[in-house]
Parts: C-alpha cells; sequence; structure tokens
C-alpha cells in the first residue's frame, strides 16, 4: 500500500492541471494597461509552486511506506475545506477579509488554541499583502460586495 501523501500529491496536481486550464480562457490586456505583466502571470506561478511541492510530496510519499490504518488525515480535508469556501468568500467579503477569516480557521483546524499568534497571523498577514500588492506593485484586490462602497 502506498502512503496517503502520494494520493494528496496527485490530488493536488490534478488541481493544478484544472486550474491551469482556467486561466487559458483569460482575456488579453491591452499592452497598455498590462504593466508588462499578463494577467496569467501571478496564477501560473502559484500553480507551479503548487505542482512542484505536489511531485515532492509524491516522490516523499512513494519512498515511504505505509501501515494498514495509515489514510489521508482530516486535517487535510478540513484544510481543503476552508480554501474552497475561502475561494467562494472572496466576492462577498473581499480578499484581504477573507485572508485574515483564513488565517484565523487554518490553525485552529490544525489544532493551535492560542489566541495571541492567531490574532497576530490575522492582522499582519492581510496587511503585508496589502502592502506588497496594493502600495508597492500598485494592484488593486476585489473589495467584495459588503465593501464595495467603500472604494
Amino acid at each position: 500500500m502506498k502512503h496517503p501523501d502520494t494520493l494528496v500529491g496527485i490530488l493536488l496536481l490534478g488541481f493544478c492541471a484544472v486550474i491551469f486550464s482556467l486561466t487559458i480562457n483569460f482575456p488579453e490586456v491591452p499592452a497598455m494597461l498590462s504593466q508588462n505583466v499578463p494577467p496569467t502571470f501571478f496564477p501560473r506561478l502559484i500553480i507551479s509552486v503548487i505542482a512542484t511541492l505536489s511531485i515532492v510530496l509524491i516522490f516523499n510519499g512513494l519512498q515511504k511506506t505505509a501501515n494498514v490504518t495509515e489514510r489521508v488525515q482530516p486535517a487535510v480535508l478540513v484544510t481543503t475545506a476552508i480554501i474552497i469556501v475561502a475561494g467562494m468568500m472572496v466576492s462577498l467579503v473581499g480578499t484581504l477579509l477573507t485572508l485574515s477569516l483564513v488565517a484565523v480557521a487554518i490553525p485552529f483546524a490544525w489544532g493551535e488554541r492560542r489566541l495571541r499568534p492567531i490574532g497576530i497571523l490575522a492582522v499582519t498577514l492581510p496587511a503585508c499583502i496589502y502592502l506588497v500588492f496594493s502600495l508597492a506593485l500598485g494592484i488593486r484586490f476585489p473589495a467584495g460586495l459588503l465593501f464595495s462602497w467603500m472604494t
């Protein structure tokens, strides 16, 4: 029996293939507005990092032998569900608030119960992402329906 990491890696590679195929249909942006970066660049960059780490996970899983009782950990499935829900929440509550909620939900799902580090993560992660992307790179994130009146 193969290690559960192999199955998770294969599933992640399939996910990357599906998401990559979605980027093929992105509309072309005029050169004047593209800032020398096509709209497919950042999604494909993230997809390639996930795919690379998935391949590493597959090879690590193939090198390990699994006990009969080993299976995919519930934390993997809960994390997957959190990320899927977060993807659906972005249009409603916006990118930065969704990142804050994910920064709270994932540590809780993994068993972290110290509120101070979770609170620090929930505030500093979106703040740093905002500073880098919005202020330094001039990329605006969707505000979401709840906060669209602020823009």
